[in-house]
């Protein structure tokens, strides 16, 4: 089977794995992936009804191209956490774009950020 153009990759927290999406529809669970060319993807909208109803959805993803590159040293983690809008690296700044980003099996992801991805807080 050919390797989709894009797919969208989030924590599915029940299985402890990655949930693979392709067109809306999930596909398949990995315990890790790479993806270049990535774009982070996050509704705060759905995030704010989460923390209001304290219920869970899939509300944050990456959306990228499948790859077997490993990941290099120079990698930064980042995470999305309920309680602050945005995928965040270590310094508190926002990402929403890498030029690749490795979602590892322990539920880390890490990204080599494109230049301008960082987004200042309160920025779009």
């Amino acid at each position: 089977m050919p390797t989709p153009a894009s797919v969208d990759v989030y924590r599915n927290l029940t299985r402890r794995a990655w949930s693979v999406r392709v067109a809306g529809r999930v596909v398949g669970h990995v315990q890790a992936i790479a993806l270049r060319d990535v774009t982070l993807r996050s509704s705060n909208a759905a995030r704010l009804r989460c923390l209001r109803l304290q219920v869970r959805d899939v509300h944050a993803w990456a959306r990228g191209i499948p790859t077997d590159a490993p990941r290099p040293p120079e990698a930064t983690r980042f995470r999305y956490r309920l309680a602050e809008e945005g995928f965040r690296l270590p310094d508190g700044g926002r990402v929403h774009r890498a030029d690749a980003c490795w979602l590892e099996a322990d539920g880390t992801a890490w990204c080599l950020a494109s230049a301008g991805a960082n987004v200042p807080p309160g920025g779009t």
